[in-house]
């Protein structure tokens, strides 16, 4: 008895009890107070924090020969609403309205996307990190039409210059005194690289490839330098300040500030769902196959002829079969002796690769080091004479809504196009190979009037209906 008492006692002094001190308990050291982190300290986040993605809704990509595409009514189908089209509803929920919320969304497990009559499936092109999802969309459709980027005392927006009623490219020429014409979006996820000269590759790195993209850009830079170079320091900083983008990237990712990678997530899965297809072309090729016809002729096209369309092709008043015989004529020298596609192939109309076409050339030899065009980015050992002055393959889909022509805007008119691979191909020293027609010699196609006017009248047939309303900008409240 007496043993167990001990024991208990000693449990409840080691425990419980204060130890004697002769002068009172010794002070402890006090904490320093925490010290809010600025942005210079932040910097070394600023490029990647690891994210923790929250459960969402997936958008999925249908194309036409999938069987359910048949099925689906409309471009994007089993739209979320902005209250309950995330499985993110939880957060910050009580158990109640847990289960309501997650009740709510079960319908919405997936988004489909109708992908466009001629196009082929999207989902190959999309890298496995960075799966589409609806709120990481809902994130860069706001982002591409923010005036969020500063240069001076003006602000842009990713559409300023990629503008969705000119099939997100532009009129100018070249834009703010910039070297290249603004390549439309449309489509732009079949793109194995960005850009005219294939500088980088993911959709992921148009907006920022590295930390120094981040820093401030100096002062005394013109927006024209920035247009170059595609890069628009201090915007990690500025998201950062927004109390929008906070909250959204919080919730989406996990993270305190918003981070290059997240922001280069977002605006991609967005550029993602830009497509456009359905053209003349397109229907016509679908009832070829319909009727087992070995190849596209004026029968296919004509039963294509309405009056919209016809108006859309800037003949509204011929007559259907004219303009269906002028289609096969243009379809014909598309793969015939116009050249077009030797380089203008397969269901997009590229070959994904990078030609000299004379435009802009000049007979002087460049100086090393300074090649312009592709050959500047392609690593070394992988180098090709024919990369100098060599610019990428535009798709030839929706050039009505994309003029002007080129990667220095200098052609205004599909006629303008036309007439200069006729007669007026500069014979530059690299000049591609299907354009030669021998040593310092380019080819003369010596076309028609008929002719020329049959090959612009089919690419205008190339051009695909607009972008889904649902793309578009439409501001959440």
């Amino acid at each position: 008895m007496r043993h167990g008492i001990l024991v208990l006692l000693a449990g409840v002094c080691l425990s419980g009890c204060q130890p004697a001190e002769r002068f009172g308990p010794v002070p402890t050291a006090k904490e320093p107070a925490k010290k809010e982190r600025s942005h210079d300290e932040l910097k070394k986040h600023w490029v990647f924090l690891q994210p923790k993605e929250a459960p969402d809704v997936p958008i999925v990509f249908v194309p036409n020969a999938a069987p359910e595409w048949k099925n689906l009514t409309r471009f994007w189908n089993l739209e979320p609403s902005p209250a309950l089209g995330a499985r993110t509803v939880h957060l910050g929920q009580a158990p109640l309205a847990v289960a309501v919320g997650l009740a709510a969304t079960l319908p919405l497990d997936t988004i489909k996307i109708k992908v466009p009559l001629g196009l082929p499936d999207p989902t190959p092109h999309i890298p496995p990190g960075n799966p589409p999802t609806f709120a990481k969309w809902r994130l860069g459709k706001r982002l591409f039409y923010d005036r969020i980027f500063q240069s001076g005392p003006d602000r842009f927006s990713c559409a300023t210059c990629h503008q969705p009623e000119h099939g997100f490219a532009e009129e100018w020429a070249v834009t703010l005194q910039g070297q290249r014409n603004t390549l439309s979006l449309l489509n732009v996820v079949y793109n194995r690289q960005q850009f005219w000269d294939g500088r980088v590759g993911s959709l992921e790195e148009v907006l920022a490839r590295s930390l120094e993209d981040e820093l401030p850009v100096d002062a005394s830079d013109s927006t024209a330098k920035r247009q170059r170079t595609h890069r628009w320091g201090g915007l990690v900083k500025t998201l950062a300040g927004d109390s929008y983008y906070q909250f959204h990237f919080k919730e989406q990712f996990g993270i305190f500030v918003p981070t290059q990678d997240a922001i280069a997530k977002v605006l991609a899965t967005y550029m993602r769902t830009l497509l456009s297809g359905g053209s003349l072309y397109d229907y016509a090729e679908q009832e070829r196959q319909a009727r087992g016809a070995a190849e596209l002729s004026a029968p296919h096209f004509s039963r294509m002829l309405d009056a919209a369309t016809q108006k859309a092709l800037g003949v509204p008043k011929e007559k259907s079969e004219v303009i269906a015989d002028r289609l096969e004529r243009g379809l014909r020298l598309f793969h015939g002796s116009a050249r077009c596609a030797l380089c203008h192939k397969g269901p997009l109309f590229t070959d994904q690769d990078y030609h000299n076409i004379g435009i802009g050339e000049s007979e002087e030899m460049p100086v090393a080091g300074e090649e312009k065009g592709r050959f500047a980015f392609v690593p070394i050992g992988m180098k090709q004479t024919r990369l100098i002055g060599a610019f990428r393959t535009p798709t030839l889909r929706n050039l009505p809504r994309t003029y002007p022509y080129f990667h220095d805007g200098s052609r205004r008119s599909l006629k303008d196009v036309v007439n200069y691979y006729d007669h007026a191909v500069f014979p530059s020293a690299f000049l591609a190979q299907p354009l030669r027609a021998g040593a310092h010699q380019s080819i003369e196609l010596n076309l028609s009037d008929r002719d020329k006017e049959a090959l612009a009248l089919f690419l205008r047939a190339l051009d695909g209906e607009p972008v889904d309303p649902i793309v578009l900008e439409k501001r959440e409240k």
